[in-house]
């Protein structure tokens, strides 16, 4: 089969192309012209120069395929990066719907993102009919992947086009460090962050989201989302255990919600006058709630069995090491 794939220098794109060459289909990728193809090095694949926010390069690049692996997105937790996520997210995400609208042959296979089912302010897991209980803080990352996903499932309402939407948790693995997401635990693995805060994360291995993926293409039923989620747990558990990996001392100070937040709004402040805190408002929000999910549906559909998070976690600390990031 020939596939295109959106987002194919990110962390999981790169993984999801491997994926698709080790089943012997035929892989395009779209990418900017600036963008860094490392980690595709060696690999066989069909290079599209183009943008999800260029609809004649997005055009081009669709046309013949049999399947669109559409992950391409900004992530932000800033205001600041509001208008870019809103391009990128929603704006490219809405064009793919029209050129598969327009070309009527190729699925769409869409990478959401487990924040566009929404977090919890308590430890109870959400699942894909979850009420989405968290617009009043207008979070952009959360808030624009949602209105993404949105689009895509009302086209397939409408049946414009045939598409199944994936929802991955806290994804980890060899080379995530990568992301600058990442930032704060790298410092834990090196024993640099002596804070942790309220709240939690499901710990997903990046090989068991491109399985997933893969299948949901397969047998995923149409209009449909699937989290993709593994095991949860605190942020105090997640940075223990990234620590323990690396042999260093895990965070020990406890920031309260009342400082973090306080810490936010600090940060709020700065950006305006064009400076950087340690926290803004989205931030702070988002290290505080818990982002806990149940992937049954996609156990029974799919048949995901996630492996343990401590596996995809030495994963990531051992590219880490082996990469120079840590101490060997």
């Amino acid at each position: 089969m020939s596939v295109l794939v959106t987002g194919a220098t990110g962390f999981v794109g790169s993984w999801l192309v491997k994926g698709l060459l080790a089943k012997g289909e035929e892989v395009r990728v779209l990418h900017r012209p600036s963008s860094s193809l490392d980690d595709l090095k060696g690999l066989q694949f069909q290079s599209c120069l183009g943008d999800i926010t260029d609809v004649s390069s997005l055009e081009e690049a669709c046309r013949g395929v049999d399947t669109v692996f559409h992950l391409a997105g900004v992530v932000g937790y800033s205001r600041a990066l509001r208008p870019v996520m809103d391009a990128a997210n929603v704006g490219g995400t809405r064009n793919v719907v029209d050129v598969l609208r327009r070309q009527k042959k190729a699925r769409l296979v869409y990478m959401s993102s487990v924040v566009a089912v929404g977090a919890s302010y308590e430890p109870v897991p959400l699942n894909e009919d979850s009420p989405y209980g968290i617009s009043s803080l207008n979070l952009g990352y959360f808030e624009t992947k949602r209105e993404a996903e949105i689009l895509v499932r009302e086209a397939c309402r409408r049946g414009e086009i045939e598409a199944v939407i994936v929802c991955p948790s806290t994804i980890y693995g060899a080379a995530d460090a990568k992301k600058g997401s990442r930032k704060t635990q790298v410092k834990v693995a090196r024993g640099e962050f002596p804070f942790y805060t309220s709240g939690g994360a499901s710990i997903v291995s990046v090989h068991d989201v491109v399985q997933a993926t893969l299948q949901a293409r397969e047998t995923g039923r149409q209009g449909e989302r699937y989290i993709l989620s593994g095991e949860s747990m605190t942020i105090h558990q997640l940075f223990k255990n990234i620590a323990s990996l690396a042999g260093v001392q895990p965070p020990q100070i406890f920031l309260p919600n009342a400082v973090v937040h306080g810490l936010g709004k600090v940060g709020d402040v700065l950006e305006k006058f064009g400076q950087k805190g340690p926290l803004n408002g989205e931030t702070a929000w988002t290290a505080t709630l818990f982002h806990w999910f149940d992937h049954s549906k996609a156990t029974r559909e799919l048949g995901f069995q996630p492996r343990p998070a401590m596996t995809a976690l030495k994963e990531s600390v051992d590219w880490m090491r082996e990469n120079g990031i840590l101490k060997k």
